[in-house]
């Protein structure tokens, strides 16, 4: 009777562990283990057995914790008092547009045995979000062009996961940073960037927002040059030559069309499931951190559905973090 006791007060009860096979799996991949779970002093009944993923985020300087999918693994059940170890595979896929892990952003999961009439025995296990392999790809070029990432690259922003460059050597243009956020549509990938330069006789900062379609050839494998060397080009390009930026409606990439064509607006309401299906880091963003559409068009500002030579609303400099 009193191991009973004990058990429902956690003392001798059974014990979770949660053993994931790699440390670290893409988006859309599919994670996979076993749940190892030990017998305590004292036979128990477990009504559910749950794996939650968690993503831990710094938001303003503050950390915010959310909830992204949970998944279940198992149900009505019995544990038998130890020596008895259980071992029960899972495999969970791992859901498109989350941002990927930076020091900013964390993920883990949190496995939770549901016992009847006692304690919840729990496990927390960290977990690597790494990017799509094109993404990656992209963020290595940008690399053997010894643009280094700078210390907060990688934050949440309205429009999806941002990440922010400097050069570390002369580019042959006045470049003081470079910020990039990723959009994927099928059979492409589009860099939205924001170029700030320093210009004129003094080094006056002006900013240039660009789109940057990556040819699905410079992608595969064994192209990294031919990548990196597109990036640089396209981007001196840029910086020479602001009029031949192409223009970019981001009330387009809100109605879906994602080309260089305005499309009149109806106001931010739409815009974040819509919009941030294509973006790295765009899943959740709406309910997990804005809250509600009040908050989100506080944040980013309603489109009057004027065309204004660029993109229809400020992307903040990219500094609009959430």
């Amino acid at each position: 009777m009193l191991k009973k006791l004990m058990a429902k007060l956690g003392a001798g009860a059974a014990k979770v562990d949660l053993q994931l096979d790699r440390s670290g799996y893409r988006l859309g991949e599919t994670m996979t283990g076993v749940v190892r779970i030990e017998g305590g002093n004292v036979e128990q009944r477990i009504s559910d057995l749950s794996v939650v993923l968690m993503m831990k985020a710094y938001v303003k300087g503050q950390e915010i914790t959310k909830p992204v999918q949970l998944f279940p693994v198992q149900s009505n059940f019995t544990v038998q008092p130890k020596p008895a170890v259980m071992e029960i595979p899972f495999a969970f896929e791992l859901p498109e547009g989350l941002a990927m892990s930076t020091p900013s952003i964390r993920y883990y999961l949190h496995t939770k045995l549901d016992v009847e009439m006692a304690l919840d025995p729990t496990d927390m296990d960290a977990v690597q979000v790494l990017p799509p392999v094109a993404v990656e790809r992209v963020l290595h070029a940008l690399e053997r062009l010894d643009l280094r990432q700078k210390a907060d690259s990688g934050k949440l922003t309205p429009y999806g996961q941002e990440f922010s460059f400097f050069p570390g050597t002369q580019l042959g243009i006045p470049l003081k940073e470079l910020e990039v956020v990723f959009f994927s549509a099928p059979g492409e990938l589009k860099l939205l960037v924001e170029l700030d330069l320093a210009t004129g006789f003094l080094g006056r900062e002006a900013e240039y927002k660009a789109e940057i379609i990556v040819p699905q050839e410079l992608l595969e494998e064994g192209q990294e040059e031919g990548l990196s060397r597109f990036l640089l080009e396209t981007i001196r390009e840029y910086a020479n030559n602001p009029s031949a930026i192409p223009y970019v409606s981001m009330a387009a990439y809100r109605q879906g069309h994602y080309g260089h064509h305005s499309h009149r607006g109806s106001g931010m309401g739409g815009m974040i499931g819509g919009m941030a299906a294509g973006f790295l880091g765009g899943m959740l963003l709406d309910e997990m951190l804005f809250g509600d559409e009040e908050v989100a068009s506080d944040d980013m500002g309603e489109d009057d559905g004027e065309d204004d030579g660029g993109f229809d609303f400020d992307f903040g400099g990219f500094d609009d973090e959430l």
